[in-house]
């Protein structure tokens, strides 16, 4: 017997079957084990602190009632389920584990994810300050920059005036002694053949004239005395070439003002979607982009029309380096003088960013936006009291030229009048 045992064990087709039947752990099993350990645990930790029975009548009519309870919702639940359609609650308790694991694991990533908001919007926060704190040191730069311009100039105009003023006297002092030489030569002339009165006319025009040359030196040098007192020549050369290496810095300071000033306009004036806008500029966006394949006469008379049906006009059109969304200063100057007769309060101002259609669509979105922006940022510092201004990206486009692709690297501002 014991030799058919051990063949019997070390034949792997019979071992075989042996494992494949082996009895798989009861998970149900296995929870009520747990589940009774921890309550005689907790039994015992009762009896040792309170030395009395750990259970009163009491108690077990309440656990009771409470089972009773939770069986009478579980029959009430499974009915409704099966009324929809839907399979009974599972038996095992496995299920509202896995319920509690995923709420578990729910919780803590809303958590992490409210962290990680947190943290961004503080970021952003700190970012806004940062560009704040850069457009006030900017400011208080260009203000000191400024005084320091208008000082120079005040003493440059001193100066040339001074000097205009000596070149005005050094020409009559010319003229003087040019009289006075002619009219010693005519004296000599007629010396030959004088007669008392053409003698005392001339000794006395002469005398007049070397007394007005006089007068005319004595200011001359006091003039020179007072311009090399105030500004002397080399002062007036140091002011000059000072002014001139200010210019620079003052215009870098002004694009970097431009620049973070339409940066912190971006979020208030730039809109995403047309749809947003008020119903009047939004009719008239529809209107422009419907405009695509039209040439520059088709394009002429469409615009009449729009003014005509949408009460709209374009104000100006600001074109834009490749690249660049920059505004020089005379188109500042421009943008001034466009708005300087819309008073009306009730104005809506409308600006319309194009690009061409070369190179990467984001791209070209992304820098056609800076470009409204920019350009509504400046129409939003000038405009009146009352007056609204938005920007909008309308799309890349040939209609301005299907050559020159520059031409299309525009912003237009329009004026609704409500």
């Amino acid at each position: 017997m014991e030799n058919q045992e051990s063949t019997t064990s070390s034949t792997p087709e019979q071992a075989a079957p042996v494992v494949a039947t082996k009895p798989a752990a009861n998970p149900a099993l296995t929870t009520g084990l747990i589940i009774l350990v921890v309550v005689l645990l907790f039994i015992m930790l009762m009896f040792s602190m309170n030395g009395q029975s750990p259970f009163s009548k009491k108690d077990s009519s309440d656990l009771t009632e409470l089972k009773a309870r939770n069986a009478q919702l579980r029959a009430d639940t499974n009915a409704i389920r099966q009324s929809r359609g839907e399979a009974p609650l599972p038996e095992s308790a496995h299920s509202a584990r896995s319920m509690a694991d995923r709420l578990q694991r729910d919780a803590v990533s809303l958590a992490a994810l409210t962290s990680q908001w947190e943290k961004e919007l503080a970021q952003k926060d700190a970012a806004m300050r940062k560009l704040e704190s850069e457009l006030n040191a900017h400011s208080q730069n260009s203000q000191q920059l400024y005084a320091q311009i208008a000082t120079l100039q005040k003493e440059l105009a001193q100066a040339g005036n001074a000097s205009a003023e000596v070149t005005r006297l050094q020409n009559d002092l010319k003229i003087a002694e040019n009289q006075a030489a002619m009219l010693r030569k005519q004296l000599t002339e007629f010396q030959s053949r004088p007669t008392n009165e053409q003698l005392a006319s001339l000794n006395k025009m002469l005398d007049v004239s070397i007394a007005k040359e006089k007068q005319l030196q004595q200011q001359v040098n006091a003039l020179r005395e007072d311009a090399k007192n105030s500004v002397e020549r080399k002062k007036y050369s140091d002011v000059v070439a000072e002014l001139e290496q200010l210019r620079p810095r003052v215009n870098q300071q002004r694009y970097e003002i431009q620049r973070l000033r339409a940066q912190l306009d971006r979020t208030r004036l730039f809109i995403e979607s047309y749809k947003d806008l008020p119903a009047e500029a939004a009719a008239l966006f529809e209107r422009l982009r419907t405009l695509e394949n039209t040439n520059p006469q088709q394009l002429a008379a469409a615009y009449q029309n729009i003014g005509t049906t949408l009460n709209a006009r374009i104000v100006l059109r600001q074109e834009f380096a490749t690249g660049s969304s920059q505004i020089t200063f005379d188109r500042e100057a421009l943008i001034r003088q466009a708005l300087s007769t819309k008073k009306d309060p009730d104005t809506f101002f409308l600006v319309v960013g194009y690009a061409s259609k070369t190179g990467d669509a984001k791209s070209n979105r992304e820098l056609s936006a800076k470009r409204a922006t920019t350009v509504a940022s400046v129409v939003n510092t000038m405009k009146e009291s009352g007056q609204q201004v938005k920007a909008v990206y309308l799309g890349q486009t040939s209609r301005f030229s299907t050559e020159d692709h520059t031409q299309n690297q525009i912003c237009e501002v329009w004026e609704i009048v409500k």
